[in-house]
């Protein structure tokens, strides 16, 4: 992820060093308005418990209808009783689908010895589990990240942040075509229209869907710092 040390968090101001969240208030680094929060590992540990507890109760029929129910705000029965979210390290909702691929990587990591998969949230910085990252997820307390259900992100990027790499590099299937977008245009100071001329030329690519937003507004930035 990167983080430069110089960019301060959102919420308490302080330098934020790589990582998913704030290590000073928990604020998740992506999040611009600094209302996501991280979940912390008792109240994870608690919807753990939870959860059992509710399958068990329900006769695990009544704990499936609930999931289904509160999984496309990514909740489970245990999380939404304790007041916690899933969403994803990119910023994005975690919606059904989500989540149900999340459980099913958490059921088959839960084979793993000492109960592996669960417990290395008490050591992780960003307390994530192996399945968190093996989905690329995280857990957030629901109060303050409403907004991430009803507008499916935390919103823009906070300047100086980007969302960090995927766990597992992506897969190619046999046969499958791929393209390579083109070179992004970073023009030398000079006078005249060029600068217009690249200006116009990004924005072509990103209308293209050739390059993401992000990379729009670096380039952009660093055209316009010539200027």
């Amino acid at each position: 992820m990167t983080t430069p040390a110089s960019h301060g968090c959102i919420s308490c101001g302080q330098p934020v060093p790589p990582g998913l969240f704030c290590p000073y208030c928990g604020v998740f680094v992506l999040d611009p308005q600094g209302t996501v929060v991280m979940a912390s590992q008792i109240s994870r540990l608690g919807a753990a418990i939870v959860n059992v507890l509710l399958q068990f109760l329900t006769l695990y029929i009544g704990w499936v209808i609930w999931w289904f129910i509160v999984a496309p705000r990514g909740q489970n029965p245990g999380k939404a009783v304790v007041g916690l979210r899933v969403i994803k390290t990119d910023g994005q909702a975690a919606r059904t689908g989500d989540m149900f691929v999340r459980g099913l990587v958490g059921i088959l990591l839960g084979v793993l010895p000492f109960y592996l998969d669960l417990i290395w949230l008490l050591w992780d910085k960003d307390a994530q589990t192996l399945h968190d990252k093996v989905v690329g997820t995280v857990v957030v307390k629901a109060e303050g990240s409403e907004r991430v259900v009803t507008e499916g992100s935390v919103g823009p990027r906070p300047a100086g942040v980007t969302p960090p790499p995927a766990f597992a590099p992506p897969v190619t299937l046999p046969g499958t075509a791929t393209s390579t977008p083109p070179p992004l245009p970073t023009p030398k100071p000079s006078t005249g229209d060029e600068p217009v001329e690249a200006l116009k030329r990004l924005k072509d690519l990103r209308e293209q869907e050739l390059i993401t937003e992000q990379e729009y507004q670096e380039k952009r930035k660093a055209i316009l710092d010539q200027l």
